[in-house]
């Protein structure tokens, strides 16, 4: 019997050894992209749709005035809008593309990042929250940056990922600078920034390490390093009063909530694909979730999103969603006015929801994808532990035959 033939014996009669049951996650695997997230039409709450302008992304509120502030990423315009009178106070010209923006409630100042036309950085931009007025514009890194604003100690944050940079400002009250800007070097990828000025505690997310790096603002020592879900995107959502974090996790589509006294996740709950925005601060106890859809095609399921994931804010129980319009990304509430606003980038529009309990929630879509993703993950770790166990005994079989 020749040498070869001796060789293929061996594999043989170690292929007939194998169990007829780990066999079975490969007649699964055909069968294992059937769940798909169907949201069916229904009616919402929406008592005003407004038409500011091309692209709208970030929100921001003034909470004392009650004015909303709607950043435009293409052109890259910032627009005052007054739900009261339901008029547009005025918008101002940022720059080629707005990324961010943030607003200080006591001094009704607003931040705001833009990139340059052509190979100019971007900017840090001031703006007077009542007439629109700049009043100063700081150079910071060029690219997707986002802001965090630190009204206790006139701080603002600025991340820019594509320079793996982060740049502190400190002001003084008229808006001028205090000192020169810091500017250093931090994580592979810092996408977004929070702060709890009350803890004093300043949080990076870093998209491409997936973790939330935590520093104290007053001596810049790093406190912890958080690993979260896969790509955290800005906004990152500080709620003082109970020191939590709250974090949408894109590609893991879910929310992390994070206690910022133990820097330990404390709630993961489920949201639909790839969410971008996030409001808690809400009359009701509602968490708000944007579910944007995979548009910008960074992962192989390329959908667009048209829904907003409704979490309970003391239990963080999913209670279901709603169909606001395509492509929703930024979230923000008005806790006063009873108003949670929302972004529709393809729509270019942003709508104007009552933050009501009576919520006429569709129950059945998250659900389905719990199910959906349950059963992937159980598939994917099925067939995992089954490649191995087919190598394990195919090797052990082999030898067996050797030694006889």
């Amino acid at each position: 019997m020749s040498q070869a033939h001796i060789q293929h014996k061996f594999i043989g009669d170690a292929i007939r050894c194998i169990p007829l049951w780990l066999c079975i996650p490969f007649f699964l695997l055909p069968f294992s992209t059937i769940y798909t997230l169907k949201v069916t039409a229904q009616e919402g709450p929406i008592i005003g749709v407004l038409h500011s302008g091309k692209r709208p992304e970030a929100l921001a509120v003034d909470t004392q005035t009650h004015m909303l502030y709607i950043a435009h990423e293409s052109p890259g315009t910032l627009v005052a809008f007054d739900p009261i009178s339901g008029k547009v106070r005025w918008q101002a010209t940022l720059g080629a593309t707005a990324t961010d923006v943030q607003v200080d409630s006591n001094r009704h100042r607003v931040y705001a990042t833009a990139i340059a036309s052509g190979n100019r950085p971007s900017n840090l931009l001031i703006l007077d929250g009542a007439t629109g007025h700049i009043l100063a514009t700081l150079p910071v890194g060029s690219g997707d940056n986002s802001i965090a604003v630190d009204s206790k100690r006139l701080r603002v944050y600025v991340a820019t990922p594509d320079t793996a940079t982060l740049t502190t400002f400190s002001l003084n009250e008229d808006a001028t600078l205090r000192g020169q800007p810091l500017q250093q070097h931090i994580g592979l990828r810092p996408t977004a920034v929070g702060v709890n000025s009350r803890l004093g505690r300043l949080y990076v997310a870093d998209s491409k390490a997936n973790t939330i790096r935590v520093f104290d603002e007053d001596s810049g020592r790093d406190l912890a390093t958080i690993a979260v879900g896969a790509y955290p995107l800005p906004p990152l959502r500080v709620d003082e009063d109970s020191g939590r974090l709250y974090v949408v996790c894109s590609t893991a589509q879910e929310l992390n909530v994070i206690d910022g006294y133990s820097n330990k996740i404390i709630a993961h709950p489920p949201s639909a694909p790839y969410p971008e925005g996030v409001a808690f601060h809400t009359a009701t106890g509602h968490i708000y979730v944007a579910n944007e859809g995979d548009e910008e095609g960074n992962n192989t399921d390329h959908t667009i999103g048209n829904i907003v994931t409704v979490i309970d804010k003391q239990s963080f129980e999913v209670l279901g969603t709603l169909q606001v319009g395509s492509a929703p990304n930024g979230v923000e509430a008005d806790p006063a006015l009873h108003r949670v606003y929302i972004a529709l980038e393809d729509s270019n529009a942003v709508v104007e929801l009552i933050d009501s309990p009576d919520l006429p929630l569709n129950t059945d879509t998250i659900s389905q994808t719990v199910l959906a993703q349950h059963t992937l993950i159980f598939l994917r770790q099925a067939i995992f532990v089954t490649l191995a166990l087919m190598i394990v005994t195919i090797v052990v079989a082999t030898l067996s035959k050797i030694s006889s």
